[in-house]
């Protein structure tokens, strides 16, 4: 074998399907035209993540509410401040302030620390449409003038449909099925699982799962790094550093499980479900 046909079987040998100086169509750049040649960056569709005002003070998207009603609850020797931003017409949260304070006194002796702050936030399109989110914990947040660990609990449109694919990983599946469980009408297509929400579902997710898996993230925090009796070290500082050196896995694990744990207390003693208390 000699010439253009050495050439080629050398070709062939190393994996290439092209000789030198001849142009294959096949062996175009499969990134034109795609996020990773930069296509469309230039007017990508991004959430700022923090914000100055005019007093030069930065706060995240999420710390901004707009006209939000003020409430003060007090649950034994604690007080917490409600902070309820009016949903928009279509929109809800599920439940209403006075169903968040229920739950709270009901758990406040099964949950070593409560929230300083909880708020009812309706999310912008854009937030929804790139970070939709049930309901956040936040370790250190400032509402204006409240400041302090904060639960956020953000309106949902209802109607919207749920999609999950039928290939989950395993932390996906158990989300699904705790979903399925909430009461979403999860229904097959071919190659998903689509769900509406709808009032009870959206009720069921909030209130008693959310609001309570956010409780965990702060019973966790609590333990790890507040109380000097299990705090995973002496130095406030360090105990906060490793914390957060956890891995993000292990802390929603431990949210879940805490969750679990207080949803199933509060109905073996008929705690909840209830019904909505006051207009939502």
């Amino acid at each position: 074998m000699s010439g253009l046909s050495e050439l080629t079987s050398a070709y062939e040998f190393s994996g290439d399907i092209s000789v030198s100086g001849v142009w294959r169509p096949e062996r175009r750049n499969r990134n034109i035209g795609t996020s990773w040649s930069g296509y469309s960056k230039s007017n990508d569709m991004r959430i700022p993540e923090s914000w100055q005002d005019k007093h030069g003070n930065y706060s995240m998207f999420y710390e901004r509410l707009e006209a939000a009603k003020e409430q003060e609850a007090t649950i034994g020797d604690f007080k917490l401040k409600v902070l309820y931003e009016e949903p928009r017409e279509g929109f809800t949260y599920g439940c209403t302030p006075a169903d968040v304070i229920k739950i709270l006194r009901a758990v406040a002796s099964l949950s070593p620390e409560l929230p300083d702050i909880i708020a009812f936030r309706q999310p912008t399109r854009k937030q929804r449409q790139q970070k939709p989110v049930w309901g956040r914990f936040l370790y250190f947040a400032e509402f204006g003038k409240h400041e302090g660990t904060a639960i956020i609990l953000e309106a949902q449109e209802l109607g919207t449909v749920l999609k999950w694919s039928k290939r989950m990983t395993i932390e996906d599946r158990a989300e699904y099925e705790r979903l399925a469980a909430d009461g979403h009408p999860f229904v097959e297509t071919k190659r998903h699982f689509e769900a509406k929400l709808v009032e009870d579902a959206v009720r069921n997710t909030t209130l008693y799962r959310t609001l309570l898996h956010e409780i965990g993230h702060l019973a966790h925090y609590h333990r790890d790094v507040l109380d000097d009796r299990t705090a995973l070290d002496e130095d406030f500082d360090v105990a906060r550093d490793l914390y957060f050196s956890k891995p993000s896995s292990e802390r929603e694990i431990f949210a879940h499980s805490f969750a679990e744990s207080l949803s199933q207390s509060l109905r073996l003693t008929g705690e909840i479900p209830f019904d909505p208390l006051g207009l939502r």
